[in-house]
């Protein structure tokens, strides 16, 4: 089987680093990389009584800008369709839904990432 590619390796440090940020915060892990034939969430965690869809982007620096810009409203209403997809095909229709994202820069120099978190952006 062929090695991931740098972008995957990349995307899958990164959502690691966002689910501990977010555990050390009080969020619980409910799944991760959730796929149906519309597309995927990277992490589907419980904040409180809230279902939260959160999307990871990760960047090696700042030279195509923050990971963040990457998140288009367009991006957003799409994340926002898919967790109603997941909440329904899951049961979980009663709960609060909140879609949030993360963006992870890594640093050259080892040093610990720097770690945006928003809430509430579909």
């Amino acid at each position: 089987m062929a090695e991931p590619g740098h972008n995957q390796t990349l995307g899958a440090r990164g959502e690691l680093i966002a689910a501990q940020y977010l555990i050390d915060r009080g969020f619980r892990i409910v799944e991760r990389n959730w796929r149906c034939r519309y597309g995927e969430l990277d992490l589907i965690m419980r904040d409180g009584s809230t279902l939260v869809a959160i999307e990871v982007k990760t960047r090696s620096g700042t030279g195509f800008g923050s990971p963040l810009e990457a998140i288009t409203a367009r991006k957003a209403a799409r994340l926002r369709r898919l967790l109603l997809e997941w909440a329904t095909a899951t049961n979980h229709r009663s709960s609060p839904l909140r879609v949030d994202a993360a963006g992870i820069i890594l640093r050259p120099d080892g040093s610990a990432p720097r770690i945006d978190h928003i809430k509430a952006i579909a």
